[in-house]
């Protein structure tokens, strides 16, 4: 049996999807109201604004830096606000770690606006930066993200570091924005350098000499070294993971110079080919690890360049606590992973590299990964707020996972990872991320001849698009999952499919035609006896009458609903049902029933972490205390949904955006709120006239 989702959407529709896995939870929000209080008598009283926020986010600082007591010093000189400072040189060359002994050395009142770091390593989206600068600054991005930064950084003295430039989608976009902010690049590309560049070299022979002797513990008149840093050509990353070895095996530095010289390094140094002599060094490290070591490595290299858990490691060497401790230790000490608190991250993004593509982890071992994570994600979208607390550090591993998987030809995991992730990722509202996640599981039920779970992908690519706002693309799809699931017979999958599409007529505003979808899908769920698609589909029906201002036949298909909702303990539909009838009450001007139905299904959704029915929920009652007159309580309540609408991108949000600036044109004066409210007066007749002519 295909599983189903229920989805908000638009107003209150509900769409189907694969059934949620579970318990659903939401996002606390923190409520900001205005600071301005006004009495009884009309007279305003100022709350103080809150302190200014001033981040001080500080790049990780290595526990070694030699050799570049020159350029350290240049770069200090440099940065100051205003000017835009880069550090440019092949991957490996130290430029990170420059970049960091630089801001940590620098004077506090240098930037006393704050310093705010984002690395575009694996993470090239320009929307992404200007994320990490609202955040960093608490800054909402109610005018888009790009207007929120402009502000955010407007007249700042602040220091934006961004790191590994050369990967981003746009620099110059977040480039634009800086104002009078500082600004510290660290890239391969000399072009995205402006007007003041500092060009990193390999390190000079001595420098190079006192970096190898502090990772290995050589002496530095050893004979041995001195061919080692030669061949090296002064690279920073080649000398410490070749110190690290030399220190972590015992070998002595002439056993290990008569290996070089044996290994084609005579490209060395040349700064195009760092990335292939990464691999060569990286080689021999690998080669003498234990294959447990080896094998940790792989599965680090598999998932994202980002923090990994001890537990599927420990999954994956059987459930052996210690086997797995001594890998992970093993490639601590060999420079291969950086411990952080409890998770572990390769310590490097060449590395990570290397891992992924020359350290492919064999089907036995992918497959067994697969299902620690299908297991994984399914316990904790049921653990509720904790789970997927716990999966928002996971959930870019799953993806990434279920592209190895089918790289791998593991079908079968492919299918039951996208299932497990499923719910989580439209709960968060990552549904772009999700689309090629769902794309490679209907390619792999078509590689199946899973017939069945081919219409359930379709039906939810059609449901992904719906949640983008693409309602022809997800038209599309719904009905090639329709003609699919006739096709084999599934009659509930059928009643499903007819159901989504007939609330994508219903937001084109096609209602007849949505009507029929509704009314034949409502056969089916009768026929087969399924209740929950029943009271889905009285709820959607309900909503075409409601559109079309018949509000009691909208009552009576949301009143048929609601018991079955309550029997079946289906608390989503439930919510839904009950913000439907308080819709229905305020604009018939019912407004204390209104509140007090709005409020139930704001608190069911809250309860199940409904990110977007919560939004949903929140602007209805916004609108509803306009109507009350009390403009502080809708301000508070409009603000919390515009908050999630602008994080989830809601299709709404446009809409809303709108509307607040109509309803603040309104009352920036009293004249114009004296004709607000005879247009409310009259808005009212006119809803009681159309009410009683749909009767």
């Amino acid at each position: 049996m295909d599983n189903r989702f229920e989805n908000k959407g638009k107003d209150q529709n509900i769409v189907q999807g694969d059934r949620a896995i579970g318990k659903q939870v939401n996002i606390t929000q923190k409520v900001t109201g205005n600071n301005n209080v006004v009495s009884a008598t009309g007279d305003i009283h100022v709350h103080p604004e809150p302190a200014p926020v001033i981040p001080r986010q500080l790049p990780y600082l290595d526990a070694c830096f030699l050799g570049r007591d020159k350029e350290l010093t240049e770069m200090i000189e440099q940065l100051h606000p205003g000017k835009v400072v880069a550090v440019c040189g092949p991957g490996g060359m130290g430029k990170s770690a420059l970049a960091a002994q630089a801001v940590h050395k620098l004077e506090q009142d240098r930037f006393p606006d704050g310093i705010v770091f984002h690395s575009f390593y694996h993470q090239a989206s320009t929307d992404m930066a200007l994320q990490t600068i609202c955040h960093a600054f608490q800054v909402e991005a109610k005018a888009g993200l790009a207007g929120a930064v402009q502000a955010a950084l407007a007249g700042k003295k602040a220091l934006l570091i961004l790191d590994g430039t050369e990967e981003a989608e746009d620099l110059k976009a977040v480039l634009d924005l800086r104002s009078t902010c500082g600004v510290l690049i660290t890239s391969r590309k000399r072009s995205d350098a402006q007007k003041h560049r500092l060009d990193l070299k390999p390190l000079e022979n001595k420098q190079a000499v006192d970096v190898f002797c502090e990772y290995s513990g050589a002496e530095a008149d050893d004979e041995s070294v001195q061919g080692i840093c030669e061949i090296l050509d002064g690279w920073p990353v080649g000398l410490r993971i070749a110190g690290r070895y030399v220190s972590s095996t015992g070998e002595s530095t002439a056993d290990y110079l008569r290996w070089l010289e044996q290994e084609p390094f005579q490209e060395l140094g040349d700064g195009e080919h760092q990335e292939e002599n990464a691999a060569l060094l990286l080689r021999r490290s690998v080669s003498q690890v234990s294959e447990d070591s080896r094998l940790v490595l792989g599965v680090a290299g598999t998932l994202t360049f980002a923090p990994i858990a001890r537990e599927p490691v420990v999954d994956l060497l059987d459930e052996n606590v210690r086997r797995t401790r001594t890998a992970l230790n093993e490639l601590v000490n060999y420079g291969l992973l950086d411990k952080r608190e409890k998770l572990w991250q390769i310590s490097h993004a060449l590395i990570h590299t290397y891992a992924h593509t020359k350290l492919f982890l064999n089907k036995k071992s992918l497959e067994r990964l697969a299902h620690y994570y299908m297991c994984f994600c399914t316990e904790q979208s049921k653990a509720g707020w904790d789970g997927y607390v716990r999966l928002d550090g996971e959930w870019n591993h799953c993806l990434r996972l279920i592209a190895a998987c089918f790289d791998s030809e593991l079908w079968q995991e492919v299918q039951g990872l996208e299932r497990a992730i499923w719910n989580y990722l439209d709960r968060r509202g990552w549904w772009r991320e999700r689309l090629p996640a769902l794309e490679m599981r209907l390619k792999a039920a078509q590689k199946v001849d899973d017939r069945k779970d081919e219409g359930v992908c379709m039906n939810n690519i059609g449901y992904t698009y719906d949640r983008l706002g693409k309602h022809n693309q997800a038209l599309f799809w719904h009905k090639q999952s329709l003609s699919i699931r006739r096709e084999i017979n599934d009659k509930e999958g059928e009643g499903v499919s007819l159901s989504n599409i007939g609330d994508i007529y219903q937001q084109q505003g096609e209602h007849e035609q949505a009507l029929q979808y509704f009314e034949r899908s409502l056969s089916i769920a009768q026929e087969i006896g399924d209740q929950e698609l029943e009271g889905t589909i009285l709820n959607n029906i309900g909503r075409v009458y409601h559109n079309q201002g018949n509000y009691k036949q909208a009552l009576h298909y949301y009143e048929q609903c609601l018991p079955i909702a309550r029997e079946l303990g289906h608390y989503l539909l439930k919510g839904t049902t009950l913000n439907n009838i308080g819709a229905i009450y305020r604009e018939q001007g019912t407004l204390g029933k209104a509140l007090e139905y709005s409020e139930q299904a704001l608190a069911i959704r809250r309860q199940l972490r409904d990110r977007a029915g919560e939004a949903e929920s929140c602007w209805n009652m916004g609108i509803i205390y306009i109507e009350l007159e009390d403009f502080a309580h809708a301000g508070e309540y409009m603000g919390l949904a515009m908050n999630i609408a602008e994080k989830m991108n809601l299709p709404t949000l446009n809409e809303w955006r709108v509307y607040l600036t109509q309803v603040e044109a309104v009352l920036s004066s009293r004249w114009r709120f004296c004709l607000y409210k005879i247009f409310m007066t009259l808005l009212k007749w006119v809803r009681a006239r159309a009410a009683r002519r749909g009767a």
